[in-house]
């Protein structure tokens, strides 16, 4: 008999292959993200906070022991259960995060995410979570999930009332009925034979992006029909003529998202379009600064005057050309005290070293222009500064999202990290310290948080310093192709 979890239940749903691969394939479960389980217990820990007095139970959640502490808990009638934990005769199990008692004979589950809102595969989660009591004989009245508000704002200690918002679910769960014949399909595809793959993009990143897509996905084209088409009308197309481009009709190709992608992918060749280049760069006032963040961002708002999961910005790198052919200046901020908030000296330091006239060049606009804006709104002294800033933004994503430059290597993206390996080969992330924003953000983080050694420390330090300069760099290098473009 296969023991059934909530994820178990989750995943089932989601894709039956997964499932199957999950119980039986040990050798293609992909590493766990330990930051997201580290802050999603942490939210939790909280949660439990708001509703105290309760009883804990301690055994795992697969263990008996577990199903043994929480009907002593409540039999002794208990006002909260942290992590109850249930399991029927057929296999089904779960814990619940909190079970509230109603004091008339009925509880209450509340299950604690660490999102702003509740997603579509949370109410699958709850459905199961009330479908397990249920089969194990406890009346459950409502079903709640508990979710960080995302409209707190942090002053002093955290209030841990309007930190979290209640949403009453119980009238958006799967009818039990239907939970049942879920997990009765998912002990079928359990109880037979290896399914094989699934690839469709729609149902692949449904929820979330699944584990074993790397599996499946394994003989998929680096660029396909996945990356040329939208997701319903991509499995549409991969369905009728596999995933290569080259077998998708002449008249199919006119839906792709954009034209001409797939034409120089088949052809190998560059799309040029002046117009589009010269619409950017007719916009250039000198001097020019390049401007890019570095931004860690916490579920539990870290600062003052910060929300659930804002982006607190901790470093800029800002290269600065003077007029056109002049060298180059470099300016920057790290913040280097771990525990404090950084946005204060960096506004400081970014308003002495910008200048009030030129255009200020980022590489998707909406992320720096938001943090400045939420900055402004933090720390109003700086508003007018800050908010100046914006008004002078340039977007050096546009020019190339709008195809005024296009090469099939960068397989229908126009991020800069495929933009610059395609049109300035010589410069390259792959061999340094920090590869991208995520790495950055998660052993800033660390630091911040104290988790890291001094010498971790010195080399963290030392790698985001050449990586968010490389940022701007590549804003430099990227505007140079244009505009020798345009002299040809």
């Amino acid at each position: 008999m296969f023991k059934i979890s909530k994820s178990d239940y989750v995943l089932g749903v989601k894709c039956p292959n997964a499932i199957w691969f999950k119980k039986f394939r040990k050798d293609l479960q992909q590493e766990l993200n330990t930051a997201v389980l580290e802050q999603g217990t942490a939210v939790g820990e909280l949660a439990c906070s708001r509703y105290p007095g309760g009883i804990r139970i301690d055994a795992m959640p697969w263990e008996q022991a577990a199903h043994t502490q929480t009907i002593r808990a409540i039999n002794a009638n208990a006002p909260y259960i942290y992590e109850a934990t249930l399991g029927t005769k057929a296999g089904e199990y779960c814990a619940v995060d909190i079970l509230q008692n109603n004091n008339d004979g009925t509880w209450d589950i509340i299950e604690v995410k660490s999102t702003t809102k509740p997603h579509d595969y949370h109410y699958l989660d709850v459905s199961f979570q009330r479908y397990v009591f249920t089969q194990c004989g406890i009346n459950i009245r409502n079903c709640k999930i508990l979710t960080l508000n995302p409209e707190y704002v942090r002053h002093g200690d955290l209030d841990i009332q309007e930190l979290f918002v209640e949403h009453d679910v119980t009238a958006d769960l799967q009818d039990e009925n239907i939970v049942a014949t879920e997990i009765a399909r998912i002990r079928t595809v359990l109880n037979g034979p290896e399914l094989g793959i699934a690839i469709a993009k729609t149902k692949c990143n449904k929820f979330y992006e699944c584990g074993y897509k790397c599996h499946c996905w394994r003989n998929i084209p680096s660029y396909s029909v996945f990356d040329a088409f939208k997701g319903a009308l991509a499995d549409e197309i991969y369905a009728a003529y596999g995933a290569n481009l080259a077998n998708v009709p002449a008249d199919l190709r006119d839906k792709q998202m954009h034209a001409g992608d797939i034409e120089a992918f088949l052809n190998d060749t560059e799309t040029i379009n002046t117009d589009v280049l010269r619409e950017f760069t007719d916009q250039l006032k000198w001097p020019l600064y390049f401007l890019d963040y570095e931004s860690i961002m916490s579920a539990i708002p870290m600062f003052d005057n910060s929300k659930p999961y804002q982006q607190i910005c901790f470093q800029f790198s800002l290269h600065v050309q003077r007029s056109p052919g002049a060298g180059l200046e470099h300016y920057e901020y790290l913040h280097d005290t771990a525990g404090t908030d950084p946005r204060p000296r960096l506004i400081q330091k970014l308003i002495e070293t910008i200048g009030d006239t030129g255009s200020v060049i980022v590489y998707n606009q909406a992320f720096e222009q938001g943090r400045n804006t939420e900055m402004a709104q933090a720390f109003p002294e700086y508003a007018e500064q800050l908010l100046a800033i914006n008004d002078r933004m340039l977007d050096l994503l546009i020019p190339f999202r709008n195809r005024g430059m296009y090469r099939p290597c960068q397989n229908g993206s126009a991020s800069i990290k495929q933009t610059l390996p395609a049109f300035v080969p010589e410069m390259s992330y792959a061999n340094m310290g920090i590869h991208n924003g995520t790495e950055a953000s998660e052993q800033f983080m660390d630091f911040m948080k104290g988790k890291q050694t001094p010498e971790q420390t010195a080399m963290m330090m030392q790698n985001l310093h050449e990586y968010c300069g490389q940022d701007t760099m590549a804003m430099v290098k990227l505007l140079d192709v244009v505009l020798e473009t345009l002299k040809q």
